[in-house]
């Protein structure tokens, strides 16, 4: 436990603001940026993330009564709250702005409401500059006792909304800090110098394409005087003189030399520069190269599957982190229709839920499926487990089966 000040390391909240802000322009205005929160929300929260209901207990029949009960609860809030909550939303905010804020609102009747509740709103206020927005029990910085909801322009207490009320998720951080760091903040400065680097490219070769038609005359300074005259005048039909158009052949004496000039841009040694500023921001994000660029025509498939490894794991992490905040989140909501009446004292003590996110690696599904049947067979695997790998719920397979045996 540590003093309700955090950790002493922790940034205050006019660099955590700055900090978030250059995240949401880059994760809105950077290709590269924008493609790494499109592979999170893909492999994480994208198609292919399903839930289902589970008993912990050994009575079946009573068990899939509160099953069904369950799932008719928690897809009526599901449903209610469409356009206000969703699952994907919930980790790209998280991502992007290293925490997310979820506020219910309880009423007599189900389901309750739920909000997204923008990180600047909860801030410190006079009574509790050092707060970051959070007031925490005393001597425990990790309990949480209400979130100081500000108005932003003036920084002075909107609201005081309970802990109870919201739901608060946070990355990037120890447990004893009270908010959050984005994916970004280690990268936002190499982002930055690759816009910078890929500008500077641009105006190069605007530059080496300008090009300067130098002519070097030996005489007097009189003859050099007047042929500069001469080259100045101007005719009102053809313009002037001495403008040199494509496919123009110049006849001179032995006594001028012409030279195109262009500048030397080192076109060459930009190639790595570019290249190893992506390479870092592949290392910060923890994505192999052609993940962030999209772009794998320097490897080969042997390469690519080796540099894939450490991103699956990435992925997998990812999954179960949300999993578990998922399943938070599923607990708050559902204690409402507990306190109902809606759903058993126990009902946490019989029931659970298992979350089911986008499958990272492509499997021959058909030859695992005879390997299933040897392990039901012989006893190693039950026909339920077979049908979880399958992704459809076992008790829904029994019922539609027992149905079609029916004549």
């Amino acid at each position: 436990w540590h003093l309700a000040g955090g950790n002493g390391n922790s940034l205050s909240s006019v660099q955590q603001s700055d900090i978030r802000q250059r995240a949401r322009k880059l994760s809105r205005t950077n290709p590269h940026a924008r493609n790494i929160l499109r592979l999170l929300q893909a492999y994480v929260t994208g198609p292919g993330l399903t839930y289902t209901h589970r008993d912990l207990s050994a009575d079946e029949d009573r068990e899939c009564e509160l099953i069904a009960q369950a799932n008719r609860l928690w897809n009526s809030f599901l449903q209610s709250n469409a356009r206000h909550y969703d699952f994907s939303e919930h980790a790209r905010r998280t991502w992007r702005d290293g925490e997310c804020f979820v506020r219910k609102f309880t009423s007599s009747e189900w389901p309750p409401a739920v909000r997204f509740v923008d990180p600047e709103l909860i801030g410190p206020t006079p009574l509790y500059p050092d707060s970051q927005g959070i007031v925490t029990r005393e001597h425990d910085v990790e309990t949480p006792l209400e979130y100081l909801k500000v108005n932003p322009q003036r920084a002075i207490l909107d609201e005081a909304i309970p802990a109870n009320e919201m739901c608060h998720t946070r990355i990037g951080v120890d447990s004893n800090e009270k908010r959050g760091m984005t994916i970004f903040a280690s990268i936002l400065d190499t982002l930055d110098c690759f816009d910078n680097w890929v500008e500077t490219e641009l105006l190069a070769r605007k530059l080496q394409s300008s090009i300067v038609l130098w002519r070097k005359v030996q005489g007097s300074p009189q003859q050099i005087s007047a042929m500069a005259d001469n080259a100045g005048t101007s005719d009102p039909l053809h313009g002037r003189r001495e403008r040199v158009k494509p496919g123009t052949i110049l006849t001179t004496n032995h006594g001028t030399d012409i030279q195109f000039l262009q500048p030397n841009t080192n076109f060459g040694d930009a190639v790595p520069l570019g290249r190893m500023l992506l390479l870092s921001v592949a290392a910060g994000a923890g994505l192999p190269e052609f993940m962030l660029t999209s772009d794998a025509s320097n490897a080969n498939f042997a390469s690519t599957m080796v540099a894939e490894g450490p991103a699956v794991k990435l992925f997998q992490g990812e999954q179960q982190f949300f999993a578990k905040e998922f399943t938070w989140l599923w607990r708050w909501v559902m204690q409402d229709a507990i306190d109902m009446g809606l759903l058993p004292d126990d009902f946490f003590s019989r029931i659970e839920i298992n979350w089911t996110f986008p499958q990272l690696i492509n499997r021959d599904r058909p030859k695992e499926r005879m390997a299933d049947v040897r392990l039901i067979e012989t006893g190693v695997l039950s026909r339920s487990e077979v049908a979880r790998r399958d992704g459809v719920c076992p008790q829904r397979m029994t019922t539609e089966i027992a149905a079609e045996k029916q004549p």
